[in-house]
């Protein structure tokens, strides 16, 4: 059995370009001069037979990007798309979201002060979704008149999810005060008996906060924020969470049923605080099941080593990182990506309070509310 981070993430793609530039001359040799190009594609995104938008980010990152900054840049006037087997094409919109979504402490103040994020990403019609048993092809057309196109990709059904079961976990730490928590999220389901069968998981969170005009006790919001409208009762959406997407090979557990863990919800001080939610409700937590091919768990399982390799001399060699998707008129452009459509199952689950042993102490935030990331003041369909 083999589980892995699913590092698909624009950071650690330039940690793992960086690493392999500067390590390819003294330990092995890539499948292209990396001197010939200047930056490299990167590509994430994937399609699932759920109702869009699906996503994707495209971007280019310098052969000599900085590994602490991650070096990307997004190309903003490309033109995307997916094919179908019988020819039916989806053209992908160019969307740029604008987030407050970054915070400071001043220096003995309370208050968070906002910073404005841009993204921009590619995104299907929200009525699109695959389909299992059909092939999709990826298409990108740049300015410059480059096309890159994804190897076809057929969906296979993923086996259902039976059940989720949840676990309270103390982290070992130093500190005999603080002590770090949270709970760890464990899918079950029965794997097929065919050889070979891969997964990973996206996992998605829903939790209530309430702000208000004062911070820690005693303290009060020193920074005037003229965009404060006053909404102090907010719900945040944690979707795809950091450090939560695993990827798992049933190599030595074939056909049979599994139980494995799949996430680990850090209590953070907020998301477990809710004074306002029903005790047995306070943390909605949302599995996406996914079965993948083979060579989506061999291109993050690599990803993955480059992300551990630090320059030690016992470190493993850095290796081919190259995805399913290519340049068409020239096949030694290194791209980085990998296009996907696989089949979903979703469960879902509550957090409840007797479930945890203890909890983070809790700073209540200042603000509206709805400058915080993923923040809505709908009412989320879990708690409807």
């Amino acid at each position: 059995m083999k589980r892995i981070p699913l590092k698909n993430k624009v950071m650690i793609l330039s940690v793992a370009i960086a690493l392999l530039l500067s390590l390819a001359a003294c330990i092995t040799s890539l499948d292209q001069e990396p001197s010939d190009f200047e930056d490299y594609l990167v590509v994430e995104g994937f399609i699932n037979d759920d109702f869009g938008p699906h996503s994707f980010r495209v971007s280019r990152v310098s052969r000599f990007a900085g590994i602490r900054d991650g070096g990307a840049t997004p190309l903003i006037d490309a033109d995307v798309s997916i094919e179908d087997q019988n020819g039916q094409v989806t053209v992908l919109r160019r969307e740029t979201v604008r987030r407050k979504d970054l915070f400071n402490e001043p220096p003995g103040c309370n208050i968070m002060i906002n910073f404005v994020d841009v993204q921009t990403s590619y995104r299907t019609p929200g009525s699109f979704k695959g389909e299992v048993g059909n092939t999709y092809t990826l298409e990108i057309r740049t300015l410059d008149g480059k096309v890159y196109r994804s190897e076809p990709q057929t969906m296979q059904p993923t086996p259902p999810l039976e059940a989720l079961d949840l676990a309270f976990k103390e982290l070992p730490s130093l500190d005999d005060i603080v002590k770090p928590s949270g709970v760890e999220v464990l899918a079950i389901w029965q794997d097929p008996p065919e050889e070979a069968n891969y997964y990973f998981w996206r996992i998605n969170g829903t939790y209530r906060i309430s702000t208000s005009e004062e911070g820690l006790p005693g303290g009060t919001c020193c920074f005037f924020d003229p965009t404060d409208n006053k909404e102090r009762n907010c719900w945040i959406i944690e979707r795809d969470l950091e450090g939560n997407e695993i990827a798992f090979s049933d190599d030595r557990v074939n056909g049979e049923r599994i139980s494995t863990k799949v996430a680990f919800i850090e209590d953070n001080g907020l998301r477990f605080a809710s004074l306002t939610l029903p005790e047995e409700k306070l943390y909605h937590v949302e599995v996406e099941h996914y079965q993948v091919p083979e060579g989506a768990f061999n291109f993050y399982q690599n990803l993955n080593i480059l992300d551990e390799i630090d320059g030690e001399i016992f470190d493993p060699p850095p290796l081919s990182i190259r995805g399913n998707i290519f340049n068409i008129n020239d096949v030694r452009e290194p791209v980085i990506g990998f296009f996907g459509a696989y089949s979903v199952q979703k469960k879902d689950i509550f957090i409840s309070k007797e479930l945890l042993k203890f909890r983070q102490r809790f700073t209540n935030p200042c603000g509206d509310c709805r400058i915080r990331a993923g923040a809505q003041v709908e009412v989320p369909e879990p708690y409807q």
